[in-house]
């Protein structure tokens, strides 16, 4: 049986461990928690098998990819300076919310007083709000804000919010899910020559407000 019939099917069938999912009443939600509690049991019950628990695992990215874009579109419908002034109060600079939304800092400033935003603007504020919500609601990660400023790795200096940057949701939506994934391997899919890039010319060190820093090591240019 694969993965995604194991799941079920249109009509409500066996999870594939003994659990019956009525589908008319699923939500992406519901499949997210599904996809979730299906790849931790394989991960137990088939720790040797590679190829099955990377299935279960890639299907759960899926389906919580999928909850993010339904959120992100939902979100569109509210009012842009809203969403600025909800990034705000979570932490985020306006350099950071400008950045994550890619443009620039005088743009922002402009959606705050009123001025109109192109679609596509708006979509990726609202996907970058969805990030924060599902990050807080749904994996309990109170200072969302700090979550995503901080470096993943003491030998790199990138951050969940290089991710977002860069388009990879997804990257971060895993390390969201997963609070315990080996960073390495998101780093690996982000960059794989980041070790070369980063290893020997950065480290991390805690900064004056107790915040984990990064700095270039002595003799780095």
């Amino acid at each position: 049986m694969s993965t995604t019939e194991a799941l079920g099917s249109p009509t409500g069938t066996s999870v594939g461990l003994g659990e019956t999912v009525e589908s008319p009443t699923r939500t992406i939600a519901d499949l997210v928690d599904q996809a979730g509690l299906l790849k931790n049991r394989t991960r137990i019950l088939v720790a040797d098998s590679n190829e099955v628990h990377q299935s279960t695992e890639d299907l759960h990215i899926d389906f919580l990819s999928r909850l993010h874009r339904t959120l992100s579109l939902e979100r569109t419908k509210e009012s842009l300076s809203g969403l600025l002034d909800e990034l705000s109060d979570l932490g985020f600079s306006w350099r950071e919310i400008a950045r994550v939304s890619g443009v620039s800092v005088p743009a922002v400033r402009k959606w705050r007083n009123g001025e109109p935003a192109t679609g596509e603007n708006r979509k990726r504020v609202s996907m970058v709000a969805a990030l924060c919500e599902l990050a807080r609601n749904q994996y309990l990660i109170d200072d969302v804000a700090s979550w995503m400023e901080a470096p993943l790795h003491p030998g790199a200096p990138v951050t969940v919010l290089d991710l977002v940057a860069d388009d990879r949701f997804d990257l971060a939506l895993q390390l969201a899910s997963e609070q315990g994934t080996d960073p390495e391997r998101v780093l690996d899919q982000f960059d794989p020559e980041w070790r070369e890039r980063y290893t020997s010319s950065v480290e991390v060190f805690t900064a004056p407000d107790g915040l984990p820093g990064v700095r270039l090591t002595e003799g780095s240019t």
